[in-house]
């Protein structure tokens, strides 16, 4: 049974385990408070950025009588006093820090998540009122969702298509959130050097930013727009780059990736139509996974496209040349041909919907049996790998995809149930 108590920053010690700091997560170099405390030194970056007590749990870590007293290190001065931690401070922080529950457990992607959509909502606040974000502040996002998705990254993209499904109309901050994790999972997917992994993920986070000069009323048209507001509109490449430039230190690849994701291979993007390898290979990374992103989103009214028919349009985009197709054959690879989130109709006659996918046989996803061949609904869905058959039955295989507005099923309803688990 999980005992929670109060404790002051004073009697923290190492092996306990830490649920809650009495600091909003980004106030502090760690995206994720759930953590267990390994050493004296996480103990002092804490007080050096003024966190006074935390919230222990004793079921995972130790109580503060099983404690053992050690000495403390001398006190950090307050975070005012001295420079914040550097971005590689924070990187190790988070990317070493072991996962409170195991490094597949899917509550942390699930936290994790809940976490980065709270700063990136909090940013584009600020973006508002006229603040720009900060290198810093992004590193933090960035290094805590890139940890996740190099280890559980379908938990992470199921969890961002169960908001995508239940939310009415997604926010800029959620959607540059799922823009940068699937971008990273392209990048992880398609052999980018993991030295761009930061710069890509940045980039990804911050490549709307320009909308921000915008009237509000426009982004948020709900029918189509005219010439003249469609130009408008192209000019949030230029907006954002201008906003970064209000912050310095910005690496240049996340410049051109806010400056070039609406560029085009064969010249027939914006703002500059520039051509195939003039374009920088992170920003169409980012560009073909915001194409996407809106293509399977609800937003300003626009219902969202079924995902197997968005990757129909990705294999659209790669025979027309606007993209490069080793770059849409990663896409695919990583997002699968019938992506989480699809209805399908099994070869058995059952009816299932995907919630995960395997690179490797993208025909084969992860998927929750929900009703039989007559039309039954189950009441205990069964998860099944279609990859791996059950011995002494016929291999389940998908035979079609099906549109849940004609089906009347409430996708959200399974997938929710996969996320509640892991919260």
């Amino acid at each position: 049974m999980s005992g929670t108590k109060r404790i002051s920053i004073e009697q923290l010690r190492p092996g306990m385990f830490i649920v809650e700091m009495d600091l909003p997560w980004y106030r502090t170099p760690f995206l994720f408070h759930k953590r267990l405390i390994q050493d004296l030194e996480t103990i002092a970056v804490m007080k050096q950025h003024g966190v006074q007590s935390v919230t222990i749990d004793t079921a995972k870590g130790l109580d503060v009588q099983e404690a053992p007293v050690l000495s403390t290190a001398p006190p950090a001065p307050p975070v005012e006093s001295r420079e914040p931690a550097s971005a590689a401070d924070s990187m190790s922080l988070d990317a070493t820090a072991p996962s409170p529950a195991g490094e597949s457990d899917p509550s942390v992607a699930a936290s994790v998540y809940t976490e980065a959509q709270e700063a990136m909502e909090r940013i584009f606040a600020d973006l508002e009122r006229g603040v720009p974000p900060t290198p810093a502040t992004t590193k933090v996002v960035v290094t805590g969702v890139l940890h996740q998705v190099l280890s559980v990254r379908n938990e992470l993209i199921l969890h961002s298509t169960f908001l995508k499904v239940k939310q009415f109309d997604r926010s800029l901050g959620a959607h540059a959130l799922d823009t940068a994790i699937l971008s990273l999972v392209v990048a992880v997917e398609s052999g980018v050097d993991p030295a761009l992994y930061e710069h890509l993920g940045t980039g990804a986070l911050l490549h709307d930013i320009g909308y921000v000069r915008l009237p509000r009323n426009l982004v948020r048209k709900r029918e189509e727009c005219n010439e003249a507001e469609r130009r408008l509109l192209e000019q949030h490449a230029q907006l954002g780059l201008a906003v970064l430039g209000e912050q310095s230190g910005f690496h240049d690849e996340v410049c051109r990736i806010v400056m070039e994701h609406h560029e085009r291979c064969d010249g027939s993007g914006f703002p500059r139509r520039l051509k195939s390898h003039d374009i920088d290979p992170l920003a169409q990374i980012v560009g073909i996974v915001d194409f996407y992103d809106k293509l399977v989103s609800r937003r300003g009214g626009r219902p969202a496209m079924i995902p197997h028919d968005a990757v129909r349009q990705l294999f659209l985009v790669g025979e027309r040349g606007q993209y490069p197709k080793a770059l849409v054959e990663a896409v695919i690879r990583s997002i699968g041909v019938y992506p989480v989130g699809s209805l399908v109709r099994l070869n058995t006659g059952e009816q299932a919907v995907v919630v995960g996918v395997n690179p490797e046989q993208r025909l084969k996803p992860q998927v929750k049996i929900t009703g039989g061949p007559h039309g039954e609904s189950y009441v205990n869905p069964e998860r099944v790998d279609l990859a791996t058959p059950s011995q002494g039955r016929s291999a389940r295989t998908v035979l079609r995809v099906l549109d849940p507005v004609q089906e009347r099923v409430n996708i959200a309803m399974y997938l929710g149930d996969l996320t509640d688990q892991a919260a």
